[in-house]
């Protein structure tokens, strides 16, 4: 009989890509309890291995609207450490989503729960606790550090994440993150052994290309957040020769952000700056491959765009295209040892577009061989084959 195990993801399972690979790669040897929010992808209609368990979307937004006011004790830093953890506690069960989750993950009776983002470990401790099952945590991020360049939320949020990582870091079975810098720190600060799963997706097969001199085409996809500081690549694009046109593909998130962006792109570089609608995960890969370049530049706000590496960083990999990125130590390191695209010395937008200017097609084409190599080696087959072997030795 398959054993079970209880995926928790305060997150839109359908857009989330690093949990859908989790589902994809677990789903062929484990029966799955899936909890977070929106419907099912439709690919997976009909399959009795897996139980979707779909979080109201209206508590979801309820949450959000009170995440900094329901924690006032925060205001004063000389409170004592008991009435903050009890004010913590509080906020945390009080968000409905979370007590939505906490009676039906233990319902599931898994036999191991694992728990995505620093949000899903209390819920998940607690299901695995009263199952006497495993509780797997899956860090996306260095979580105290999320939204470090926001006052608010660094000042109210970031002591509470800090004291649940601590509470629940001892009962955590195994841990996984995206990179080993981060890694690194959840091990040095909360005692985590990590295992570095990397957000590659699956490798495909790729027709031959041809690049047009006149029309070398650059994609970014991704959230529409301030923080990523968005508008320098337009900036940067203004000032590339005509050849280069830039084309978005985003998910909605700070309200208004987009239409500023479509403003700026006609004000610096009309006609070259072009926003498609995003499209689903599984599909974006081979969406991708109707371009040259992935543009991955990601100023470093915080922490994490620091270090970060990302899922459209191996996306662009997966697709064959040269990838051009900032100065970001962990994504400058692959495309030197690859030789899959080219680093920027700064941010700069004028840095960015020289760097770009510097190119011809012979060498863009190199850089796309060099990805397609290294798709071979960074690719979901690889990294979830260590997900699954995790499990079977926790199983």
């Amino acid at each position: 009989m398959k054993k079970s195990i209880c995926i928790l993801s305060f997150s839109t399972i359908a857009r989330d890509a690093r949990v859908l690979r989790q589902i994809a790669y677990l789903a062929p040897h484990y029966k799955l309890t899936v909890i977070g929010y929106g419907e099912p992808p439709s690919r997976w209609n009909g399959n009795e291995t897996i139980r979707w368990v779909r979080l109201p979307e209206s508590e979801r937004r309820t949450a959000t609207r009170v995440i900094f006011e329901s924690m006032p004790v925060l205001n004063f830093p000389h409170a004592p450490g008991v009435l903050r953890h009890a004010v913590y506690e509080s906020w945390y069960w009080g968000r409905p989503p979370r007590r939505d989750a906490l009676r039906n993950a233990p319902a599931s009776r898994s036999d191991a729960y694992h728990a995505y983002d620093w949000t899903a470990p209390p819920v998940a401790a607690e299901a695995a606790s009263r199952n006497g099952a495993k509780l797997v945590f899956d860090a996306h991020e260095y979580a105290p550090l999320e939204y470090e360049n926001r006052w608010l939320w660094k000042s109210r949020v970031r002591p509470a994440i800090i004291y649940f990582l601590r509470k629940y870091s001892p009962r955590v079975d195994a841990f996984t993150t995206v990179c080993l810098p981060i890694g690194e720190r959840l091990r040095r600060e909360f005692g985590l052994e990590p295992l570095i799963v990397m957000n590659a997706p699956k490798n495909i097969e790729l027709q031959p290309r041809t690049i047009d001199p006149f029309n070398v085409r650059l994609i970014h996809h991704g959230g529409a957040l301030r923080d990523r500081r968005l508008e320098k690549m337009i900036q940067a694009v203004a000032g590339c020769d005509a050849r280069y046109s830039l084309h978005f593909m985003l998910v909605a998130g700070h309200p208004g952000y987009i239409q500023e962006l479509k403003t700026l792109g006609d004000k610096l570089a009309p006609g070259r700056v072009v926003f498609h609608p995003p499209v689903p995960p599984d599909r974006i890969v081979q969406g991708l491959t109707a371009y040259d370049i992935g543009f991955c530049m990601i100023e470093p706000t915080n922490y994490n765009y620091h270090v970060a590496l990302p899922n459209k960083f191996f996306d662009f990999i997966a697709a064959g295209l040269a990838v051009c990125v900032g100065p970001s130590p962990a994504m400058a390191e692959i495309v030197r040892q690859y030789d899959l695209g080219c680093v920027t010395p700064s941010f700069d937008p004028g840095e960015v577009a020289a760097t770009l200017n510097r190119l011809d097609i012979s060498r863009i084409a190199a850089m796309q061989r060099a990805a397609r190599r290294a798709a071979k080696i960074f690719n979901a087959d690889v990294e979830m084959a260590k997900v699954v072997a995790l499990y079977r030795r926790l199983l």
